[in-house]
């Protein structure tokens, strides 16, 4: 993978890594997927994967998730080796491209999910809950199933699922390839309005140059 920085072009002091990737390799049976993948990701910046289907995009921000395990190699977050850890042990949240919300539960719940596994109280969950709503506009929308919700709103409620858990980088895997244009750039500014006020670590896969150019800070 190569690296293309579209930021200013001044130079900075070096910026802290929240995410390391090491001679990364992946074989589906023999066919190897990827190949000596190494790169950093900057703490509190959004960094987008671009290129074509097939090209190992989501390959490896699903091995950075947990949800594939590397071949080789060595996945660091935050400093800690969780190459071989379960997804469940790691401190990152993904959002899906099918947004992949539970129809049987309404709005709130569907938020709260990802909190009930944890040491958490419920007074503490619904309040945690309650705050990341307000946060990505979805206060009134509580009451909600996920049918009775425009794609957008959907999006936003996925964002808020991962949000919740405050994790220390958040993983985008082709967000918005469900909406239409319009509604497209619309919540691709408010997923770059969020990660700007909470100082979020982003990777955000997608296939389309001007979304990448859009919304990151860095392109890979």
């Amino acid at each position: 993978m190569s690296l293309l920085n579209h930021a200013s072009p001044e130079v900075k002091a070096p910026q802290t890594l929240a995410l390391e990737v090491k001679n990364l390799n992946f074989f589906y049976g023999k066919f190897q997927g990827l190949k000596d993948i190494s790169l950093g990701i900057a703490e509190k910046k959004v960094t987008a994967f671009i290129g074509p289907s097939g090209c190992g995009k989501s390959t490896t921000l699903r091995m950075i998730a947990g949800l594939e395990m590397a071949t080789s190699g060595q996945i660091l977050i935050g400093g800690e080796d969780v190459t071989r850890l379960p997804a469940t042990k790691r401190d990152v949240s993904m959002v899906f491209q099918s947004y992949a919300l539970f129809p049987h539960m309404r709005v709130f719940e569907n938020i709260r999910y990802g909190l009930e596994v944890g040491q958490l109280s419920a007074a503490e969950i619904n309040e945690r809950v309650s705050s990341i709503m307000r946060i990505t506009g979805l206060e009134a929308l509580g009451d909600r199933y996920p049918h009775e919700l425009s794609g957008g709103q959907q999006q936003r409620v996925a964002v808020a699922r991962a949000l919740v858990i405050e994790p220390q980088v958040l993983l985008f895997d082709e967000p918005l390839s469900n909406l239409d244009a319009k509604l497209r750039r619309k919540v691709r500014q408010e997923i770059r309005d969020l990660q700007q006020s909470l100082g979020l670590t982003v990777i955000y896969v997608t296939h389309d140059q001007e979304e990448a150019l859009a919304i990151s800070d860095t392109i890979v």
